[in-house]
């Protein structure tokens, strides 16, 4: 047997056991991994219920001007934040899936038992855009947002400053909410338009 044969040989036959050693701990941490995201967020987040529970890391920058409601559930990799005088408050039952932004300079506003999809960007403001000077040094201007209650937003939907977002409305993968959608409306397209009411 070739010295290279003998080498993958002790190499898999270590690599088994330290494989199944791996998984065991990773068992055994998933729980303590979740506490651990959980409290890192209560500590940085002024009112937050602590019913709440995250995946992983939840990124909070700003002024910290957040609300978190009783059984939220927030991905991992997900942001939140608020500048100026802006706030996010989350209603109750809410479930936040990985990686999405949330950034507030004004006020959102999410209702109770809402679903968010992976990636979803939810802005109340964007740059000035007045010509006589770069966008970049211009001040943001908000608008509120206002999401109700029992809303599913799907997977890398964008929604907009000033956008209203009625209860019970859908809003398809990867649109972009630019205007209000009514109450149990299905919605969807860049930019999202109704296209049925839910039964």
């Amino acid at each position: 047997m070739s010295a290279q044969s003998e080498k993958i040989r002790l190499l898999t036959m270590l690599a088994r056991p330290a494989a199944l050693v791996l998984r065991l701990w990773g068992f055994v941490l998933k729980p303590w991994r979740r506490i651990y995201y959980t409290l890192r967020l209560m500590a940085q987040v002024r009112t937050m219920d602590a019913s709440v529970q995250c995946d992983g890391k939840v990124q909070v920058s700003g002024t910290g001007a957040i609300t978190i409601g009783s059984r939220c559930r927030i991905g991992a990799n997900t942001e939140l934040q608020t500048n100026d005088e802006g706030r996010i408050i989350l209603g109750s039952d809410i479930r936040i899936n990985r990686g999405c932004t949330i950034v507030s300079y004004a006020h959102v506003t999410i209702g109770d038992f809402t679903i968010i999809g992976e990636y979803v960007t939810i802005r109340d403001a964007n740059h000035g855009m007045k010509t006589h000077e770069p966008m970049r040094y211009q001040p943001h201007v908000a608008e509120p947002v206002a999401i109700g209650s029992d809303v599913w937003i799907g997977r890398g939907a964008c929604i907009l400053p000033g956008v209203k977002i009625g209860s019970g409305a859908v809003i398809g993968a990867n649109s972009v909410v630019t205007r209000d959608i009514p109450e149990f409306a299905i919605a969807a397209g860049m930019p999202a338009i109704v296209i049925r009411q839910r039964q």
